[in-house]
């Protein structure tokens, strides 16, 4: 029998048949970026959040030359700003649950749980759908839409979606930090290129954006998403340096496949472009859920004129960051 063959579209009409207790699932994945903000995720109300940040330096440090004892009196500089993130719109994964199915396949003939399958297909189809926003570009942005990493950690001084000023509390496609062209906004960048004028090995690649960040934040990344060219390129040159190690004592892990940067955590994300890889500090990260809107199952509606249901599964989410410095993109340009 061919999969998809006529007679057996219907899963309860295997019932006729001798078959497996065990639903077999080829469909739910997980997902490496998503399963890190699922991590971190918390409830929040309002109408958005919005991240204090200190803003500059005071600049008031000077050696007291006279002996005097004596120092400026003037005016301290604004020091705090404020990084505003808007909630998306309500993201809906609706599914309709035929009463025909559900009562030919109940009692002691019931194969599986048709209502729980139909959650699991909905909340992997919601999930997807997430995952796909985030790993978004800049430019393919609209508003009310959840901000994907692009955006969050875009270059502030040359991004479409600001402005160009120093203008406070004007929101813009979902973001506003304050003062957002200036140095302490900006996170870390990079393209590098192989096969060319300008080649470097991908190790060198990846030391040079933790470097970076080190180097403008002062702290360092915890884990780096990686799409498929980036991670089989690191993983080839540890194997043939004869440096390839596995996370939990040389075995692979069960949810996600990672190897060791040094004490880096590479991750491969299959959703993510091939040529890009994310080295995220977790603590800058902010991923919230509006009162408790997070992947919720709503109860079932019935359809008027009909004994079918449609359940809705619903997120109202907000991505963000309190210091994109302390993050960064690497993007692997063959030339």
């Amino acid at each position: 029998m061919a999969l998809g063959d006529n007679a057996f579209t219907q899963v309860f009409t295997t019932t006729l048949q001798k078959y497996e207790k065990q639903l077999v699932d080829n469909v739910l994945l997980e997902h490496p970026v998503l399963e890190i903000f699922k991590s971190a995720a918390k409830s929040y109300t309002g109408r958005g959040l919005v991240i204090p940040v200190r803003a500059a330096q005071l600049s008031a440090t000077v050696y007291d030359n006279s002996g005097s004892g004596t120092h400026s009196t003037s005016v301290s500089s604004d020091i705090l700003g404020s990084a505003v993130y808007e909630w998306s719109n309500t993201i809906i994964t609706p599914f309709r649950l035929k009463h025909n199915e559900i009562i030919q396949n109940s009692g002691p003939e019931q194969i599986v749980n048709l209502v729980e399958e139909y959650v699991k297909a909905a909340s992997a189809d919601h999930a997807d759908f997430l995952v796909a926003e985030l790993h978004k570009n800049t430019s393919a942005y609209t508003t009310g839409s959840l901000v994907p990493l692009d955006m969050v950690f875009g270059n502030a001084s040359s991004d479409s979606y600001f402005d160009g000023a120093n203008v406070d509390w004007t929101p813009v496609g979902g973001i506003n930090p304050n003062d957002a062209g200036k140095s302490y906004w900006q996170s870390t960048r990079i393209e590098s290129y192989t096969n060319g004028v300008s080649e470097e090995d991908i190790v060198t690649a990846f030391r040079r954006v933790v470097n970076d960040i080190y180097r403008n934040s002062r702290k360092k990344p915890d884990i780096v998403i990686a799409g498929f060219d980036i991670y089989e390129e690191l993983e080839a040159y540890l194997v043939e340096k004869g440096q390839y190690q596995l996370l939990n004592g040389g075995s692979a892990q069960l949810r996600f496949q990672s190897i060791k940067f040094g004490n880096l955590e590479v991750r491969l994300d299959p959703d993510l472009a091939d040529n890009r890889a994310w080295f995220l500090n977790k603590d800058s990260l902010r991923f919230g859920y509006c009162a408790g809107e997070f992947m919720k199952a709503y109860p079932a509606q019935p359809l008027e004129g009909t004994l079918d249901t449609v359940s809705p599964i619903a997120s109202r989410l907000v991505f963000g960051t309190s210091e994109r410095r302390a993050n960064g993109l690497l993007i692997r340009e063959t030339v």
